[in-house]
């Protein structure tokens, strides 16, 4: 009866064992894959569309990036749009003039802009899921640690590993939500769209 029991405990430590391993190589792949289509993209342009508040109240506009580092936000109320640089988070009016300004080298959009992203070097995974032909992944910045630490969810299309969606929540738990359509890869993009006056 002991061997019996025995035996019972194995086969249950065995198949836990190749299951962990069987998803542990899925996540791999999908990190493999959604990390390669995002690197071999070095311009991204479309539409966003952000949540405000909880009521759901959302703005638009048009949005580009050139990697490395630099981005433009252009909302289609025309007020203040955001523009992106190596040091800095730049809030500029709808004439490209800045109006105030923040660091950038700490916040999560740095690290997801640079040439290159390695998301198990950059970040503690905190889940994979495959949900409504998604991926989404959920992230901690390594750089500060417990609950001061930054968090990002992003959302793939499971088809072409496109971005769909992102969450961005900051070290004093203030969230940026983003949804993202009408995506173009790798095209030319206009150098002034990323000059700050």
């Amino acid at each position: 009866m002991i061997n019996l029991k025995v035996n019972f405990f194995k086969l249950i430590c065995i198949f836990i064992s190749l299951y962990s391993i069987s998803a542990f190589s899925e996540e791999n792949k999908l990190i493999n894959e959604i990390e390669e289509n995002w690197n071999n993209s070095q311009t991204i342009s479309g539409r966003f569309h952000q949540e405000l508040n909880s009521n759901n109240d959302v703005i638009s506009g048009n949005f580009y990036i050139q990697k490395p580092y630099k981005s433009n936000f252009s909302y289609d109320n025309g007020l203040e749009n955001i523009i992106t640089s190596k040091f800095f988070i730049n809030i500029v009016d709808n004439y490209g003039y800045l109006v105030d300004r923040y660091p950038i080298i700490n916040h999560p959009i740095y690290k997801i802009l640079a040439d290159r992203i390695a998301l198990k070097e950059t970040f503690r995974i905190l889940s994979i899921k495959k949900i409504d032909n998604e991926i989404r992944i959920n992230l901690m910045s390594k750089d500060n640690s417990g609950n001061s630490a930054a968090k990002i969810k992003l959302a793939f299309n499971e088809d072409d590993y496109s971005l769909k969606n992102w969450e961005i929540i900051d070290e004093l738990g203030q969230s940026t939500y983003l949804e993202f359509t009408k995506i173009r890869k790798n095209i030319s993009i206009d150098p002034k769209l990323f000059i700050v006056k």
